[in-house]
């Protein structure tokens, strides 16, 4: 029961945070259209973010107990913030970077490092620490490794495709974003509870 919870919850955020970058499209295309060069600033931020979470979360999993701990509730707290300030501000923010940033790539980058970077870094600190939760009950590393980033990678799948074919044509972005933010909540609250769960003797 306590892997089929780790398993939905990953693949829950795998697909939330695809999901997300498509959302991201939509709200930047007002702005900025949806050309290759603002799908090129989109997905180079958010790799760039899974890149530099995936290097802090990997230097969370390795403290101590209660220093991990602390690390993954402030994680969380500052991806569920930064993306609160995407889903309620978003829009607000566009019309203020378009207009001091008359320059295309400069706004797109403003735009992407202010609405995005931070929420996909964040909740991409937990990829690792994942990892250390099966490592920690008996599974090799490697294998470890394999079975979470072959899980989320799945639901990153999921994301796209839900999200393209189903979601976006049937509701409002700022509906999908509302939604994302509340399934990111219990995500990672029900995450945070998990990493906590005590290994077997």
């Amino acid at each position: 029961m306590l892997n089929f919870a780790f398993y939905l919850v990953v693949v829950t955020l795998g697909i939330l945070s695809m999901g997300f970058q498509l959302l991201g499209s939509r709200l930047l295309s007002p702005h900025f259209g949806s050309s290759i060069v603002v799908w090129a600033w989109l997905i180079s931020t958010f790799l760039a973010a899974f890149s530099v979470g995936s290097m802090v979360g990997g230097w969370i999993s390795n403290l101590p107990a209660e220093r991990r701990h602390r690390g993954q509730w402030i994680a969380a707290a500052i991806a569920l913030s930064s993306l609160a300030f995407t889903v309620i501000g978003g829009r607000a923010a566009l019309d203020q970077i378009e207009l001091t940033f008359p320059v295309t790539g400069t706004g797109l980058l403003v735009s992407c490092a202010s609405l995005f970077f931070v929420p996909v870094a964040a909740l991409s600190c937990f990829g690792p620490q994942c990892v250390q939760f099966l490592a920690a009950r008996g599974t090799p590393p490697g294998q470890a490794s394999g079975l979470v980033y072959g899980v989320s990678t799945l639901g990153n799948i999921a994301g796209v495709m839900l999200t393209a074919f189903a979601l976006i044509p049937n509701f409002r972005v700022s509906t999908l974003l509302y939604g994302w933010l509340i399934v990111a909540a219990a995500g990672l609250v029900a995450l945070l509870r998990l990493l906590r769960a005590p290994t077997a003797s």
